[in-house]
């Protein structure tokens, strides 16, 4: 039985009138149908490339030039109707000065030397003996080492290639010309996600843009590819076996809600899929930027915080007085009601905000993780350089040498000209017991607890608390 890409019985031990070999077919970048690529996070990239080919019946031999210099062979995959795949090999040996003259060790070629004062050329016949350390050569009786003159060599043998080539021995059950597929597995390609953000003057809404900045050092160019992008951590074991992967990348459909020459979203097993709506050039070792997504008027919370004013473990000197500035945070719930809700690869997240005369100034970043639709960002922009906290151990009881009670006084500080309120979250260790504050609180978990302090404009508010720990 016949399925359309493989014949489940090949009649090649029937083809009598077929030679036993077939010279090299080269299959250049020109007989390129189709160009799909598909990158993952971690610098791996799938690649199928789509080429028309003419075969004879019998035994075929295909050179695929310009595959990728950092391809895993043995990941390779050829599609075609009637075909059964006999060995392939990979030839990275390209064309160089060194390579020839390993190639043609032991052989004859022919140096020139020009003379210094007549500028006279001199032909000789000559033959390389090493090249390990050094051009080491015989002219005529002589042997020569650091040689000065042109080398010349007769030909380029046939296994050494100007690019990477696959070489590929094909049994083809007809002759004629069809559309093969070639897909591999190969390192050199990267992607990230970049975004950038303006908050607007009320501090409670973004504009915001992000971009795909995609990484090609495998070694090649791939021209009017179709691109797509992988978000998610996809497990790799050696040796690879790309072929349920193709599988799953042959059935995936654009989404419908895609914007013309936009970036189409759409789940991929557990991962996430980023399709992009025409195709483009990605030169080799070249960086570059593809639009991801738009969104405006995306409402975000600024708030203040504070973390571990107080260490988490006592030292035998206790607590001195200590003064730190709050990180300023931007929180987005990433859902329809804040003008979002996108599945959002991770990636760094940079925010610019105007000042009075529109001119815009960089505020911060941080790096945001893989976030689903529903999900929260929450983004560290830096330290307020107008709130402050200021604190001191001001009493210590010690129980036993597993037990102490001690007292803290935090002054909060807000130099600004409106009320802010901030979060003072601390860690404590051990087993614990707040027996006073003079503001409500809330357990985070067993080793956290929660404060919220409204500071007034221009003013201050003061926490005192008392803390019981035992030690187990």
């Amino acid at each position: 039985m016949q399925t359309k890409k493989f014949l489940a019985a090949l009649t090649i031990a029937c083809l009598t009138t077929q030679t036993a070999f077939s010279a090299p077919t080269v299959i250049s970048q020109d007989a390129v149908k189709s160009l799909n690529v598909t990158v993952y996070n971690n610098g791996l990239g799938l690649v199928k490339d789509t080429r028309s080919v003419s075969f004879t019946q019998g035994e075929n031999i295909l050179s695929f030039r310009g595959v990728s210099a950092q391809i895993q062979p043995e990941t390779a995959l050829l599609e075609g109707y009637g075909l059964k795949i006999r060995e392939q090999n990979f030839d990275f040996d390209l064309l160089s000065r060194e390579s020839l003259l390993r190639k043609f060790m032991g052989k004859n070629i022919q140096v020139i030397e020009s003379h210094l004062a007549t500028g006279k050329k001199t032909i000789e016949d000559a033959q390389i003996l090493s090249v390990d350390a050094g051009l080491v050569l015989k002219i005529g009786d002589r042997i020569e080492t650091d040689y000065n003159g042109r080398v010349i060599f007769p030909d380029v043998p046939a296994d050494l290639y100007d690019q990477p080539t696959l070489s590929i021995n094909v049994l083809a059950a007809q002759s004629g010309t069809q559309n093969v597929e070639l897909s591999y597995l190969t390192n050199g390609l990267t992607w990230k996600a970049d975004y950038v953000a303006e908050l607007n003057d009320a501090e409670d809404q973004i504009n915001l843009n992000g971009w795909v900045t995609l990484t090609n050092t495998s070694g090649i160019a791939y021209n009017n590819a179709n691109i797509q992008f992988v978000a998610g951590s996809v497990n790799r074991v050696r040796p690879l076996r790309p072929r349920p992967m193709m599988k799953a990348a042959r059935s995936m459909a654009v989404m419908e809600n895609a914007m013309a020459d936009g970036m189409a979203e759409e789940q991929l097993m557990d991962y996430h899929l980023y399709s992009l709506g025409r195709t483009t050039d990605i030169a080799s070792n070249q960086t570059k930027q593809l639009a991801l997504m738009s969104a405006s008027g995306v409402r975000v919370q600024k708030k203040y915080k504070f973390t571990n004013i107080v260490p988490t473990y006592r030292g035998s000197n206790g607590f001195g007085e200590f003064e730190t500035n709050a990180q300023v945070l931007l929180e987005i719930d990433n859902n329809k009601a804040s003008n979002l809700g996108l599945p959002l690869p991770g990636g760094i997240l940079r925010v610019y905000k105007a000042d009075s005369r529109k001119n815009m100034f960089f505020v911060g970043e941080d790096n945001i993780s893989h976030t689903p639709e529903n999900g929260k960002i929450k983004l560290n922009l830096g330290n307020a350089f107008d709130v402050t906290v200021q604190g001191k151990e001001t009493a210590y009881t010690a129980f036993s040498n597993k037990a102490y009670e001690a007292s803290y006084s935090l002054t909060f500080k807000n130099a600004t000209n409106k009320p802010v309120s901030v979060k003072y979250v601390q860690t404590v260790s051990n087993q614990w017991t707040i027996t006073e504050s003079s503001a409500s609180y809330q357990n985070l978990s067993a080793q956290q607890v929660e404060w919220t302090i409204n500071i007034p404009a221009k003013g201050q508010t003061v926490l005192n608390y008392t803390i019981r720990v035992k030690k187990p």
